[in-house]
């Protein structure tokens, strides 16, 4: 064994109790799995981007009112990645809409067309 130096303690200071660990907003995990099955639904089938809009408002409020009240709430990456899911899936949401809009305004007027053939 070594000899001890000179400049260690003997004995250990106590250390301070750590702090509990706040619980995770309410909406931060639903926002988070909103926001998954938005974006990742919309490869395979284009309604869960509908619920893209709602993933954005549970990650906003739950990031909100975790800087708000720093003491109860955890401000967790959970709620900032459902808010970042749901802005993209929003939008895909909006460019597939403005898609079909400009898809059906010429449809329609091809619709309306008359070459003057007699067709």
């Amino acid at each position: 064994m070594s000899a001890p130096s000179p400049y260690s303690y003997p004995y250990s200071y106590p250390h301070p109790a750590p702090r509990p660990q706040l619980p995770l907003h309410p909406r931060a995990t639903p926002s988070l799995v909103l926001g998954l099955v938005g974006v990742v639904g919309s490869f395979v089938l284009l309604v869960p981007l509908v619920l893209c809009p709602l993933a954005w408002y549970y990650g906003a409020v739950a990031q909100r009112e975790a800087e708000r009240e720093p003491d109860r709430w955890r401000g967790g990456g959970e709620g900032r990645a459902g808010m970042i899911l749901g802005m993209i899936g929003t939008a895909l949401l909006g460019l597939f809409l403005l898609l079909v809009s400009v898809t059906a305004a010429l449809s329609l007027l091809a619709l309306r067309y008359d070459s003057g053939y007699g067709t």
